[in-house]
């Protein structure tokens, strides 16, 4: 009798823990469980590569543009450009300012997409006597302009 209800005994306890063998998908794609954040985390994985590629191409795109900036022709060319404009600046002054023969009330000149425009009165003491106006010449936009007076009066 003691034989037979451990028999029974273990019988039916095996059959408490015993379940039906199913087979199931572990991938979100199949099972459908979990679908969306599966999408979502591939998808930030692909955009995540896709800028570190493009701001690896920037990265190397700025440091070219760099080296450029920093060769011998290029830094000959700015300081060449710079004395070009100073030199362009004392000529525009010497126009306003300069001896009888040398000056000019008014004139112009052209510097790449933009107009230079330079006007003087040449009365002493006059309050607006001298304006330099810089436009956009494709839009003929005032960009910026500078009233001062001619010369004051000793």
């Amino acid at each position: 009798m003691k034989r037979i209800s451990s028999l029974i005994l273990l019988l039916w306890s095996s059959s408490l823990l015993a379940s039906p063998l199913v087979f199931n998908f572990h991938s979100p794609s199949f099972s459908g469980i979990g679908t969306s954040s599966h999408y979502l985390t591939i998808e930030n994985l692909e955009k995540s590569r896709r800028q570190a590629i493009i701001d690896k191409a920037e990265a190397e795109e700025r440091l070219l543009e760099q080296e450029f900036k920093n060769t011998s022709i290029e830094i000959f060319r700015r300081n060449l450009e710079s004395m070009f404009y100073s030199g362009l600046a004392s000529q525009i002054i010497d126009n306003i300012f300069g001896d009888d023969g040398d000056k000019q009330n008014d004139g112009r000149t052209t510097i790449g997409d933009y107009l230079i425009i330079w006007t003087s009165t040449d009365e002493n003491d006059d309050a607006d006597g001298v304006s330099v106006i810089i436009r956009d010449a494709t839009t003929n936009e005032v960009l910026w302009k500078y009233d001062f007076p001619y010369q004051e009066a000793e």
